[in-house]
């Protein structure tokens, strides 16, 4: 997605971070192995997850300012749906444009 957002909206630099939850530690090695998207891992004293009151599969869309503008869950919005795919670019697409 990375990728397409890049060729179609080159202009608004968008940029896609995965943030792994403190309490999903088990497994990491095979999310940083299937990604190409930076990633990084949450902790206690950072709390990211807590603060923002995250779920599993969560996408947070922010805008210029660092505001969230959208969360878009993972688990009800099937990527593997085209549809699915589309919404979230436009998401990321309005958030890039404010």
């Amino acid at each position: 997605m990375k990728a397409e957002l890049e060729a179609r909206y080159p202009e608004l630099e968008i940029d896609i971070v995965t943030v792994n939850g403190s309490s999903y530690e088990i497994g990491l090695e095979g999310l940083f192995a299937d990604t190409t998207l930076p990633a990084v891992q949450d902790n206690a004293s950072a709390a990211v997850w807590r603060s923002w009151t995250a779920d599993w599969r969560d996408v947070y869309v922010l805008d210029r300012s660092n505001a969230v503008s959208a969360v878009y869950n993972l688990t009800d919005n099937d990527l593997a749906d085209p549809a699915n795919q589309e919404a979230l670019i436009d998401l990321f697409v309005a958030a890039g444009a404010r």
